[in-house]
């Protein structure tokens, strides 16, 4: 993989994150909960 690939992909990786966060802090208490409670059931 060259440096320009490997750099276009973890800029678009950021970009992917940052607007996931964005999504995730205007969502209500109870969401945000369900969430993090299913990611553990999944991944804890």
């Amino acid at each position: 993989m060259t440096f320009e690939l490997w750099l276009f992909a973890i800029k678009r990786l950021a970009q992917t994150q940052d607007a996931a966060i964005t999504i995730f802090n205007q969502l209500c208490q109870a969401e945000k909960d369900r969430l993090e409670e299913e990611y553990n059931r999944i991944y804890g």
